[in-house]
């Protein structure tokens, strides 16, 4: 039977009286990413070390943009970013799988308060940062900090998984120093850009079969989980009234999606969206925002047919050793209330150090 609420589901009050986790982000910062490193950012129980950036919603140039300008909408300039791949580790190589497939972007556009919002534009309407790139690729970055003696990090990848691919390739041994890995990726009853796998997985499909074996502890936030915490008006419109930068982006996202996936989509509970990659965030947060986990054997399709990309899971009773925890269901409540409790204590801060700097 799947376990339910893996590890200590603390009360939230509990849970922000913790000493910050560290962990690294690696983005291909579209919309839902940008959400997921904004909320790492604000969140007090979060230490955000270092962002890497990696293809996949659009180009790594763009994804590097994007991610300095999501980083410097909640004020923070100060965490390194690593471009990482322009490509997957190998998959380009081979013709059969070179040729690119159509992705079915959720397409549209919005008029809220007169900003035209989109899904996955190629550049996000934000500001742009004063802050710069570092010259270090992401994979060399990565196996810089893990081989060191510094702590562990706990990774949360949001995209292709080639930058800790690569370096896992180079280095296996740096596993080791892998706190957890929290993927968005993959799905079991769920797919998009094909019939039988979901984009970022297809994206690098060694990447992510290197990454799900190198033997780090990894939670997978599965399209099925994402999908089952669509958000609805109602959340929106919570997370609207907060006002900030980060909310009123987050509720604005939702509020195209909603709109596209009516339209193009439409998910199981009508007028929803699914902010996919926040959920990672939302899991290290309070973890009983994922309401169905279990110990799974998994590996991906590296194959160039129509399974490629597809997250293999072992059903069979004598199946092969788990390396993994398998996420297929989340609480969409519990996933509104972590991003309105992350940005209205962010904005209670913020308004705290006005009056203090005004005495």
């Amino acid at each position: 039977m799947p376990r339910l609420c893996r590890g200590i589901c603390q009360p939230a009050e509990r849970v922000w009286k913790m000493e910050p986790k560290r962990i690294v982000l690696d983005v291909d910062t579209g919309t839902d990413d940008a959400i997921a490193l904004m909320t790492a950012l604000l969140a007090p129980q979060l230490k955000v070390e270092a962002i890497c950036t990696v293809h996949g919603n659009t180009t790594v140039e763009n994804t590097t943009a994007n991610t300095l300008k999501a980083a410097y909408a909640v004020g923070r300039t100060d965490v390194p970013v690593y471009p990482g791949a322009a490509g997957p580790m190998v998959k380009r190589l081979i013709p059969s799988r070179a040729i690119p497939v159509p992705e079915p972007i959720l397409s549209g556009t919005a008029q809220i308060d007169g900003v035209t919002v989109a899904m996955n534009p190629d550049e996000l309407p934000l500001p742009v940062s004063p802050q710069q790139a570092e010259d270090q690729p992401a994979a060399v970055w990565y196996l810089s900090r893990l081989r060191s003696a510094q702590k562990k990090a706990t990774i949360v990848a949001t995209g292709a998984l080639t930058n800790l691919g690569l370096a896992l390739a180079i280095d296996p041994g740096i596993a080791d120093g892998i706190e957890e890995i929290v993927i968005m990726g993959g799905g079991v009853k769920k797919s998009n850009i094909t019939a039988s796998a979901e984009a970022n997985f297809f994206k690098d499909p060694e990447a992510a079969a290197i990454v799900l074996g190198c033997g780090a502890p990894i939670t997978l936030c599965t399209l099925d989980a994402t999908h089952s915490c669509a958000l609805t008006r109602e959340h929106e419109l919570k997370i609207r009234k907060i006002g900030t930068p980060a909310a009123v982006f987050t509720a604005n996202d939702i509020h195209a999606r909603r709109e596209s996936y009516a339209r193009l989509q439409p998910l199981e509970r009508a007028g929803t969206a699914p902010i996919h990659d926040a959920l990672c965030v939302a899991y290290l947060l309070d973890p009983s925002v994922l309401t169905q986990v279990e110990d799974a054997c998994c590996t991906v399709d590296c194959s160039a047919g129509i399974s490629e990309g597809r997250l293999q899971v072992d059903t069979r009773y004598f199946k092969g050793k788990c390396n993994l925890k398998l996420a297929t269901q989340a609480d969409p409540d519990r996933m509104c209330d972590i991003l309105v409790s992350v940005f209205e204590k962010a904005k209670s801060a913020k308004e705290r150090g006005k009056v203090q700097s005004a005495v």
